[in-house]
């Protein structure tokens, strides 16, 4: 028995340490480090890391970055457990550590990261090869800028006083050289002639959670905050409103394109025109109704459900009116008759 129990000692102590080739798998993770202690990587004057692009991956069209490396490793058995539980499945590479803590593009060799890596020496064990062999990095410093926000209002909408965001400017936080690619001075909000529409004159009004704009920079980018990323808007728009009267406008009737052919409507003669609509809105969107430069137009919409029903009536819609411009005359029913078009019957007997 004792013979026996030296023997598989010495055979255990002779596996653990016979010379075995091993290909394990990692990922590859970039760390960025706060500048100071207690300071957040996106302080103001934070380095930051992203992986690059060689011109040639670009020439190629190459858009994906490294994720992962094969490592290749010689050595014991018992080494290369020992090197595995170290590495924890990923290769991380950090600003200041194996990453030069400069602003710049800087090539990295993870068979040279491995082998200098202190926390991951194991006495024995050779890095006998790594792919991909290099790593390109971009290291930028970040920077803070702030932009006052204008306000973008849709064509012949015509303001009582300047209209104001709450807050008045936008903190942006973002590398160097995302930054230099913004050329103007001013961020901006769009206010959608929709909801221009919807807000009553003479008043102030408020716009809530509109999102900022900033040509030059994506949002979703590299490192980049932008705070606050909407904001709301004040505005009180000029009583100055219009109106006219629109003599005659012809009705259409729209049905779904499957349902032509199958239906005739009829209006009534006395419905076939919508007479004395008057508009109201802003003088510049009344004018271009006088002058014709805008032509609304009148339609009946009937559904499915109304020709299956054979509706007789069905109240007429305006569409096409310069934005800020609404109906105030009372609404036009329109009478109408509805009867299915059904196919010729085809003559089924023997002309002999």
């Amino acid at each position: 028995m004792i013979v026996t129990l030296i023997t598989v000692m010495v055979w255990l102590l002779a596996e653990s340490r016979m010379v075995l080739t091993r290909t394990l798998e990692a990922q590859v993770v970039f760390t960025s480090v706060p500048p100071a202690s207690g300071s957040s990587a996106d302080d103001e004057g934070g380095l930051v890391v992203r992986q690059a692009l060689s011109p040639a991956e670009r020439a190629l069209g190459v858009e994906s970055a490294i994720r992962s490396a094969r490592i290749q490793v010689e050595g014991s058995t018992s080494g290369i457990d020992q090197f595995v539980r170290l590495l924890q499945g990923r290769i991380e590479l950090r600003i200041g550590r194996e990453i030069p803590a400069e602003s710049g593009i800087h090539m990295l060799d993870l068979r040279e990261v491995l082998r200098q890596s202190s926390e991951l020496a194991v006495h024995g064990l050779t890095i006998t090869q790594v792919s991909p062999a290099t790593v390109m990095v971009e290291v930028d410093r970040l920077e803070t800028r702030e932009f006052r926000i204008g306000v973008d209002m849709p064509a012949g909408v015509e303001l009582d006083g300047v209209p104001r965001t709450d807050p008045p400017m936008v903190r942006v936080v973002a590398p160097s050289s995302v930054l230099a690619q913004v050329k103007t001075t001013q961020a901006s909000v769009q206010i959608d002639s929709v909801k221009v529409a919807q807000l009553a004159q003479g008043r102030l009004e408020t716009i809530p959670g509109v999102a900022i704009e900033l040509p030059g920079i994506d949002r979703q980018g590299w490192h980049t905050q932008i705070e606050p990323a909407q904001v709301d808007v004040f505005l009180t728009l000029r009583t100055l409103t219009e109106q006219m009267t629109i003599d005659r406008l012809p009705v259409q009737v729209l049905m779904a394109p499957g349902e032509i052919g199958d239906w005739r409507v009829e209006i009534s003669d006395a419905d076939k025109d919508l007479v004395n609509i008057v508009i109201a809105g802003p003088a510049q969107a009344i004018e271009q109704l006088r002058s014709g430069e805008i032509v609304p137009r009148a339609f009946v919409s009937l559904t499915f459900e109304d020709l299956e029903r054979r509706i007789s009536s069905k109240p007429a819609q305006i569409l096409g009116l310069p934005p800020g411009c609404r109906v105030v005359s009372p609404e036009s029913v329109v009478n109408l008759t509805i009867s299915p078009i059904r196919a010729p019957e085809t003559d089924q007997s023997n002309p002999d």
